[in-house]
């Protein structure tokens, strides 16, 4: 494998959408309302991209190194664990991605001020831990609230502040939609990795409390992504367009729920549905 397809590899690009749905959202929401500034939402996307990215990496090196990942591993290669990569290297390329996200968030404290200065810092440090340090969120099984969080409620509510000026509790609740669809992606790879996590001590929820509950989990996730953003839509015809989704997210059900479950499929497919949704739900703001 060639040393660019390695390192797109390792970034993970299919679950990028996380990182950036939450903000496009937040944007369009913020452009329904008259405010619109788009050299602040290009710093803000590309900071939190690169957030999500020094995320990625950190999991694939903590991984590695603590041995989580094996060479049995049912999940797209790591390439840490598999010596693809060095960690030197890998070491290098987190602290890359977490600096160039820090130099962005200055253009963005500027505007912020001190609520974007915690919310920046603490993103970068919870990237860090989400795997590392010695009380790992992911191994704790907190990545959710995590996820949720940093990649929904704040994620929006922070773009959203930075364009209009305003604490919005509207753009919060919006961003647990997003939010919602990124546990939906983590849970898919939380039940396919579930062998190995138990082995490992990972304690993600659904080592704690079973596949089943992940599958439940998968189901609430996929719905409430869908249904949420249908609260700020309607009577807007984008509203019920939200809702058509609902018919893909039920297939998606149903192949989580089968005897045998291909969750290497099951998660391109979850991220394409949650990119189409984001689309949909932004072209019904700016449309508003």
């Amino acid at each position: 494998m060639q040393t660019l397809q390695i390192w797109i590899s390792a970034v993970r690009p299919k679950t990028l959408i996380a990182s950036i749905s939450p903000v496009a959202i937040a944007f369009c929401f913020a452009i329904s309302h008259g405010y619109k500034n788009y050299l602040l939402f290009l710093y803000t996307l590309l900071a939190s991209i690169c957030i999500q990215i020094g995320t990625n990496l950190a999991n694939d090196y903590f991984d590695g190194i603590r041995g989580t990942d094996t060479p049995n591993r049912k999940g797209p290669l790591r390439v840490t664990a598999s010596g693809m990569v060095s960690e030197m290297a890998m070491k290098v390329a987190i602290s890359s991605a977490f600096i160039l996200a820090s130099i962005l968030s200055i253009y963005l404290i500027w505007h912020g001020g001190i609520l974007i200065a915690l919310i920046a810092s603490l993103s970068v440090a919870l990237g860090l831990l989400y795997t590392g340090g010695p009380y790992p969120i992911g191994y704790l099984g907190l990545s959710e609230i995590f996820v949720l969080l940093f990649f929904g409620a704040i994620a929006t509510g922070s773009t959203y502040y930075l364009q209009s000026g305003i604490l919005s509790y509207k753009a919060f609740l919006l961003g647990i939609s997003p939010g919602c669809f990124s546990c939906a992606i983590l849970t898919v790879n939380n039940l396919r990795d579930v062998e190995e996590d138990t082995k490992a001590q990972k304690k993600t929820l659904i080592v704690r409390f079973g596949s089943k509950f992940g599958k439940i989990e998968y189901t609430l996730c996929l719905l409430l992504g869908i249904l949420i953003p249908v609260f700020f839509l309607v009577p807007h015809v984008f509203g019920f367009a939200s809702v058509a989704f609902l018919l893909p997210a039920i297939k998606l059900i149903q192949a989580v729920f089968s005897k045998s479950p291909d969750y290497l499929r099951l998660l391109p497919q979850t991220a394409l549905l949650f990119t189409l949704h984001t689309f949909v739900i932004c072209q019904g703001f700016i449309l508003l």
